[in-house]
């Protein structure tokens, strides 16, 4: 068994195997720019979004396959742990979790699940992605020392799952706020994706997947329609639902009131939003959602379903306007509410960004992530005295 000698400054391993950018990309990026040189790397596959932002930040990248059923990838996170020394090992998703859990057999690294949602909640309890990759989940906690989790809705449902509360740290996805100084740019963003000029603008952003609840937002976007032409919808992200939102748009004649904007980088994210007159997020279920705490950092009014934990960053009517998941008119008339009260609008604006300036900063939640890993890495060795 390869061994370790104890030393005060942790080296650490993020495993992100996806292929798409999404919030949980942003998350490690953040925490892993703000790591002392030296401490922390990336494994990822080849051509990935997480690869790509990796380098435009320089941090320590490893590609350890061509795609996420590549066989060798745990040969290739072994030998990294051999040759690197890594001690610690962040798996961000199930792939990485079932490929961390076969590298580590017989080392001494440690291995941790980041649980960006629990996949019954975010599948469903009664789909069959949820089914499988919830039982993969538990099958693979054979070698795991830690779950961390985003939501404290999450962390309840590992305890469901028998997953002993002691083996579960809740840390909150959080934002770098120094960085969010995005100007608001209207003309910018008029003129990029032609939209109508005198009309207020509904941002969404998100990959274009059914749990982010697009064709809710579509739906009340019909609605609107009804009654009020001032309402133009915005959605940013791509993915495997495009096809069947165009459709939804085209049958249900809104060309003109809603605009599928297509996968934007980071960069161009951020001032998309600041120059939007509403923020919403239409999900179905979410765990601490990244795009929704930047919108807050930028000021700008907020609305979001009530699901997962969402409730857990903000309050209804103090911060953003809730309404329920699968609900078309509460978003519609939440949408209508917030375009004809500009007073409650700036208020719930203001309030969100004061609360995320203090309770979710990225030093923070980088404090209580390290001292997850030294967690981690203690019940590892204890394990190992032990044998």
């Amino acid at each position: 068994m390869e061994s370790f000698t104890h030393t005060k400054n942790l080296k650490v391993l993020v495993i992100d195997l996806s292929i798409r950018y999404g919030g949980s990309t942003s998350r490690i990026v953040t925490l892993m720019r703000k790591a002392a040189s030296g401490t922390v790397g990336l494994a990822a596959v080849r051509s990935s979004a997480v690869s790509q932002e990796a380098k435009k930040f320089n941090i320590p990248l490893h590609i350890v396959g061509e795609h996420r059923l590549d066989t060798q990838i745990p040969k290739n996170i072994k030998k990294l742990i051999v040759q690197e020394g890594y001690q610690v090992l962040d798996a961000q998703n199930i792939q990485s979790k079932f490929w961390a859990s076969l590298a580590v057999k017989n080392t001494d690294a440690t291995l941790v699940s980041t649980l960006n949602s629990w996949y019954a909640n975010e599948h469903g309890k009664f789909s069959l992605k949820g089914k499988i990759y919830t039982m993969l989940e538990l099958a693979t906690n054979a070698n795991l020392d830690l779950y961390i989790t985003v939501s404290e809705n999450d962390r309840k449902s590992a305890l469901e799952s028998n997953i002993p509360n002691e083996k579960i740290e809740l840390i909150y996805n959080a934002i770098d706020t120094s960085s969010q100084q995005s100007t608001s740019q209207r003309d910018w963003l008029i003129n990029k994706f032609s939209l109508p000029e005198n009309k207020m603008i509904c941002t969404a952003v998100g990959r274009l997947v059914s749990i982010k609840g697009h064709d809710v937002l579509i739906k009340a976007a019909e609605l609107i329609a009804q009654t009020n032409n001032t309402i133009h919808i915005l959605i940013v992200g791509e993915g495997k639902f495009r096809p069947e939102l165009e459709k939804q748009i085209q049958r249900a004649k809104l060309e003109k009131a809603v605009t599928l904007a297509g996968y934007q980088d980071r960069e161009t994210v951020l001032p998309i939003v600041k120059s939007s007159d509403i923020f919403v997020m239409p999900s179905r279920y979410e765990g601490t959602p990244i795009a929704l705490l930047e919108a807050a950092s930028l000021g700008i009014p907020m609305i979001a379903s009530k699901t997962g934990g969402i409730p857990e960053l903000i309050t209804h009517e103090k911060h953003a306007l809730l309404v329920p998941p699968n609900d078309p008119a509460s978003l519609a008339g939440a949408i209508t509410t917030l375009a004809n009260d500009k007073n409650l609008a700036t208020q719930l604006s203001n309030n969100a960004k004061e609360r995320v300036q203090k309770e979710f900063s990225i030093e923070k939640q980088f404090d209580l992530t390290w001292q997850a890993y030294r967690k981690a890495f203690a019940i590892r060795q204890n394990k190992i005295n032990k044998q």
